[in-house]
């Protein structure tokens, strides 16, 4: 693959496979160093690029591999959906309702344990990463058809857990 062609496959992945590793590390300058050292090793191996049908497919894979070997040197165990408590507006949250949020999110993270990869991963892109059904199709080669059900399926779900709570 020579460097037009690296241009026009690979470089407008930049915004989908940030996305994505951002879902993954929840830091942004990690996710950039991530995505820095994805296009790195993608132009060292441009020579294979080439050969391969689903580019985008290829690029996330990498992506997803670079970013779990950071978490797993900055972290012992990884977590999906880290526990911390989200930035909350008032500057001095009560202690009831720091509980509260934290048992939300852990809730959350156990209902989202709970749904097939598939369902889970397209729901994190598109909630989490905000991308939308065509970028998240580029992301995992899954067609757009199929992520409009997975997400449908995914938030049904969803409602059904939080209902029963």
């Amino acid at each position: 693959m020579n460097e037009s062609r690296f241009k026009n496959c690979v470089m407008p992945l930049h915004k989908t496979l940030y996305a994505y590793a951002l879902t993954i590390l929840r830091n942004e300058s990690d996710a950039e160093d991530c995505i820095q050292e994805a296009f790195t090793r993608l132009w060292e191996n441009r020579g294979r690029l080439s050969e391969i049908e689903n580019v985008a497919g290829y690029a996330t894979v990498t992506v997803k591999n670079i970013a779990l070997s950071m978490v797993s040197r900055s972290r012992p165990a990884f977590d999906a959906i880290d526990g911390s408590i989200p930035d909350i507006a008032d500057s001095a949250p009560t202690p009831s309702s720091l509980t509260e949020a934290k048992d939300d999110l852990e809730k959350l993270r156990n209902m989202l344990q709970s749904l097939p990869a598939n369902q889970r991963r397209v729901l994190t892109l598109n909630g989490v990463g905000g991308l939308s059904s065509s970028e998240i199709h580029h992301a995992t080669g899954l067609s757009e058809d199929n992520i409009r059900v997975l997400l449908s399926r995914g938030r049904k779900k969803l409602r059904e857990l939080f209902s029963k709570i």
